[in-house]
């Protein structure tokens, strides 16, 4: 069925396109229905981007067990156009849950303020709160300690303008000059990568709070993804949902694996830019592995 979705796809003008999935997505919710009151759970990932996300949602997408829809705007704006600022982003939400059947659902939103709470004109704490009343039933959180990677890694993925590659992939280093005064990985002006890295860190926080009454996964990238390999995260949340992991293959690799000094073209003023402050520990490779 996707085959021949994508064949009839590619022979449509591209103005009808929208109009297309729009009606497929519709007949997938209706067909859904029946089965959606066996449905174990609804699934949330939280994340701010450029942390293992990707080859998570690859994984949990080959699991029989799960449909997992992939980024929350992403979705809304292919059937939405511009309205989507406009809609009742929670009703919409669960709407989608049925496309699911008897299976859990599974989606992502991006947690700073400037990413997806930007997108449907809220904040973090109003989606989480919308999410518990509209019925998700499950929450991952993933975390980079190295947030300073986590920046590297957009730009240099930016840079390149290519996001993700195939685990049979040959990635090539791409050096840039990170502009330490204007950090963005959203829609919002930059800001000074002190002020960005402590953005991020607050917003993980916060999220640790307002779900502590929760079904609640933390999945750190260095330690569950990086060291132990995706299929150890990915069993983490095959057992927390209390599913079978089966059998799966790993479709993407590092997009970024390279030290630091050898990617920044100014990785002496982002060293000095963290120097004397609690991050500077993230501009030190040997340390980004050892710290606990």
């Amino acid at each position: 069925m996707p085959k021949f979705r994508s064949r009839i796809s590619g022979l449509l003008p591209r103005r009808v396109l929208p109009f297309f999935k729009r009606q497929v997505r519709q007949f997938d919710r209706l067909r859904g229905l029946p089965a959606a009151r066996n449905r174990p759970g609804v699934v949330l990932m939280l994340h701010v981007g450029r942390c293992g996300s990707t080859v998570l949602a690859n994984l949990l997408g080959q699991n029989p067990d799960v449909y997992w829809d992939g980024k929350l705007p992403r979705k809304a704006k292919q059937l939405y156009g511009d309205s989507v600022r406009k809609f009742d982003y929670a009703a919409w939400t669960k709407a989608q849950f049925a496309i699911s059947g008897d299976r859990f659902y599974g989606f992502e939103f991006k947690i700073l303020a400037d990413q997806y709470p930007a997108v449907f004109g809220t904040n973090t704490a109003e989606f989480l709160s919308a999410c518990q009343r509209i019925g998700v039933t499950h929450y991952i959180l993933l975390t980079r300690r190295n947030t300073l990677r986590h920046v590297v890694s957009h730009y240099a993925s930016k840079s390149r303008g290519n996001w993700h590659a195939g685990a049979g992939e040959t990635v090539k280093k791409k050096e840039f000059t990170l502009d330490i005064d204007g950090i963005t990985t959203g829609g919002a002006p930059g800001r000074p990568i002190v002020e960005y890295l402590q953005e991020v860190e607050t917003a993980h926080d916060q999220v640790r709070s307002l779900l502590a009454d929760q079904p609640f996964l933390e999945i750190e990238y260095e330690r569950d993804i990086d060291a132990g390999g995706a299929e150890q995260a990915y069993g983490q949340i095959c057992s927390f949902l209390g599913i079978e992991p089966g059998e799966v293959h790993i479709q993407n690799r590092k997009m970024n694996p390279f030290p630091l000094d050898t990617v920044l073209i100014n990785y002496g003023e982002v060293a000095e830019a963290l120097a004397g402050t609690k991050f500077a520990w993230m501009a030190r490779d040997d340390e980004a592995v050892e710290r606990t």
